[in-house]
């Protein structure tokens, strides 16, 4: 079974959620916050995780570089995403934020299903990711209000657990200790975007094993 076609079952099934999404989530705050649910006045929105389809064995994971003009979570690492519109469910609302900050049109983009919601305290938003598909673009014509840069990285990397580190940083304006992706030379992969791919590194995992890769 390819995985493409893996995932596209897997994510119909019970998903590992919270367990995959603690990975990433400081000691000192799993009680709260992030693993709770979202108040009532939380805003839904939704990301795409765009896997990039190649001729290799495993797919890249495409990522953005958030604009420092933006609101919320400037110069971070994300998945292309933003707030539903009125009358908008969550894969369209994903596909139509992709095409406004990466420039590729919805028509191109096969998904596959959804990972489990995660709530983000900062912007109030209640996310729900959707993991599609997508070709791989010679030049990705982005929107440079919403994204400075996009990231193209092997979903194995992720397998590999020297993929991942620990820094202290300062969150909720208390030292933590927080554990992060190594995709970039300057910027960590951290928070909801690094709990987001947690779950589906731990899919796919599931996928390796089976098939011994």
């Amino acid at each position: 079974m390819e995985l493409f076609d893996f995932l596209a079952h897997r994510l119909q099934q019970p998903l590992p959620g919270i367990d995959a999404h603690r990975l990433f989530f400081p000691d000192e705050l799993a009680s709260i916050s992030r693993i709770a649910e979202p108040p009532t006045d939380a805003r839904k929105s939704a990301v795409l995780v765009p896997l990039i389809r190649t001729d290799a064995m495993w797919p890249l994971v495409l990522f953005t570089v958030r604009s420092e003009r933006l609101t919320h979570h400037t110069g971070q690492i994300s998945f292309p995403g933003g707030r539903l519109d009125p009358h908008e469910g969550p894969r369209e609302a994903a596909i139509r934020e992709f095409n406004e900050e990466v420039g590729i049109p919805s028509s191109a983009v096969e998904i596959l299903g959804e990972l489990s919601p995660i709530y983000i305290p900062p912007s109030n938003s209640a996310v729900t990711p959707i993991v599609g598909v997508i070709d791989r673009a010679s030049h990705w014509p982005i929107n440079e209000a919403e994204v400075q840069e996009v990231i193209e990285v092997p979903l194995s990397h992720f397998l590999d657990p020297s993929s991942r580190s620990i820094a202290t940083r300062d969150v909720f304006r208390r030292q933590m200790e927080v554990p992060f992706w190594n995709i970039h030379p300057q910027i960590p992969l951290w928070g909801a975007t690094a709990m987001i791919l947690s779950e589906l590194v731990a899919v796919t995992r599931e996928f390796a094993m089976e098939h011994h890769q």
